[in-house]
């Protein structure tokens, strides 16, 4: 597109909302933008993000895994706690406010 385009949609949009131009965006709902014009790229980073939940959860030292659990193990009923001690053990685990 070309600028005169943008100034136009931009002038249009401020007439019907109370908007500010603050120039291209860095950031959105918490994720980095990085641009590569050039190549014609876009992306987003959650890494920040990612930095406060491991903090959160004191899991700083936390090796990188591509999913929380390897395909090959199959989950039963069998492996669910079953009494009402264990649970209130398995209660008090975190695993999925992290993940």
């Amino acid at each position: 597109k070309n600028m005169q385009e943008i100034k136009l949609l931009k002038k249009q949009l401020s007439e019907s909302f109370d908007m500010k131009d603050l120039g291209a965006a860095k950031k959105i709902l918490g994720m980095r933008i990085t641009r590569d014009r050039k190549e014609w790229k876009l992306t987003l980073s959650q890494e920040e993000y990612i930095k406060k939940v491991l903090d959160r959860f004191n899991m700083q030292d936390a090796k990188p895994v591509g999913t929380p659990l390897a395909g090959h193990f199959k989950l039963s009923k069998e492996q669910c706690p079953m009494t009402k001690q264990e649970r209130n053990q398995m209660s008090k685990v975190p695993y999925s406010s992290p993940v």
